[in-house]
């Protein structure tokens, strides 16, 4: 368990808070041509920003995400209806020759980082009303809606972009905009973005700060991450930590390498998660309520085992040396927890947790 948070910390959570936060600063400098080669700062400056507002506290927080959310199935749903109501556009080559299974599969990892949010949900249950009903609904139907816009917007891609300008552009809904309604779309589309995008990097500071208290408070984690602000219940340690770790990752890697590091970490965990399912059921007689359940259990644990077992696998062909790199950053955290170990304090009876202030 320690050694998920300590990936979680320095290799995915905050991967993927600085492969975003760049994402953005790119958009910046698309809507503000004076930003441009400035990215890197302004990247950090919105990591800082959004860790300022979670250490306000989970309420601020919450309402901001539920703006950023709705802005950026706004942006989406404009460029869908763009595109696809485009009128007078050249036909699209296909490209010409498919990529074979290993290189579609590692060009597949920036669509996983898309998805990758989805059980992000399970680490706020100790924030949610009922969270043994609400947590299923919100990830299933928060899947459902996230798959229909990510078909759709690619669709709309396709419609008018080539696969080559796809591959080449840093940002592409920018270059959508510009194809169909000039300079003034691009500047539009990418002001969206600006407002759109941090609402990624929030939540990903809003739920993993709850994940390393959580950790911490059953002795899991370094006892530093159980500490609350006095007046805001927000867990200062945690988020000072992350942002600090997210903005170094910003300054010393490329959005290839924090994307790649992230996904090679996050999906080493999954392949993991998945064959612990038979490890628990082999221990346990009751783990299964009947038969039916057994086999579709089993079925979609062997299926998603599989899955990220070949994704881990293949990313370590395409790309041996981070991937590497990435492994070693994993199994730093051995000699730490040794080191550490003892430290770590077994949960409290009655300790806080990081809730909306009263």
């Amino acid at each position: 368990a320690f050694l998920y948070g300590w990936t979680v910390l320095l290799a995915v959570f905050s991967g993927v808070i600085a492969a975003v936060s760049l994402t953005f600063a790119r958009y910046a400098a698309v809507a503000f041509p004076s930003l441009l080669g400035s990215e890197k700062a302004v990247a950090v400056l919105l990591v800082i920003t959004l860790a300022l507002v979670n250490y306000r506290g989970v309420r601020l927080s919450g309402n901001l995400q539920n703006l950023l959310t709705l802005a950026k199935f706004g942006a989406l749903a404009f460029l869908i209806l763009l595109a696809l109501g485009a009128s007078g556009l050249p036909p699209i080559a296909a490209a010409q020759t498919p990529p074979d299974p290993s290189t579609f599969l590692f060009a597949l990892l920036p669509v996983f980082m898309s998805y990758g949010g989805w059980y992000t949900l399970t680490f706020l249950a100790g924030d949610l009303k009922e969270p043994e009903r609400t947590i299923p609904i919100g990830i299933v139907v928060g899947l459902g809606i996230v798959i229909a816009t990510y078909t759709l917007i690619n669709a709309a891609y396709m419609r008018v972009l080539s696969v080559a300008e796809i591959a080449q552009s840093p940002a592409v809904a920018a270059l959508l905009a510009d194809r169909v309604l000039g300079i003034s779309g691009a500047r539009f589309i990418g002001i969206l973005v600006l407002i759109s995008a941090p609402g990624v990097v929030n939540v990903l500071i809003l739920a993993g700060s709850r994940l390393y208290f959580a950790m911490a408070e059953d002795g899991l984690f370094f006892k530093a991450a159980t500490r609350l602000h006095p007046r805001y219940k927000s867990p200062v340690w945690s988020i000072v930590a992350q942002a600090s770790w997210s903005s170094v990752l910003l300054v010393t890697h490329t959005y290839s390498h924090l994307l790649q590091d992230a996904m090679f970490a996050e999906w080493t965990f999954f392949a993991m998660i998945g064959a612990s399912v038979f490890v628990f059921a082999s221990r346990d007689p009751g783990f299964y309520a009947g038969r039916g359940e057994r086999l579709l259990i089993s079925v979609c644990a062997l299926g998603f085992t599989l899955v990220a077992t070949a994704v881990v696998v293949n990313t370590l062909y395409q790309s041996p040396r981070q991937s590497l790199l990435g492994l070693l950053l994993i199994l730093a955290g051995l000699p730490v927890y040794r080191l550490w170990g003892g430290r770590f304090h077994s949960r409290r009876a009655g300790s806080p947790s990081p809730t909306a202030e009263a």
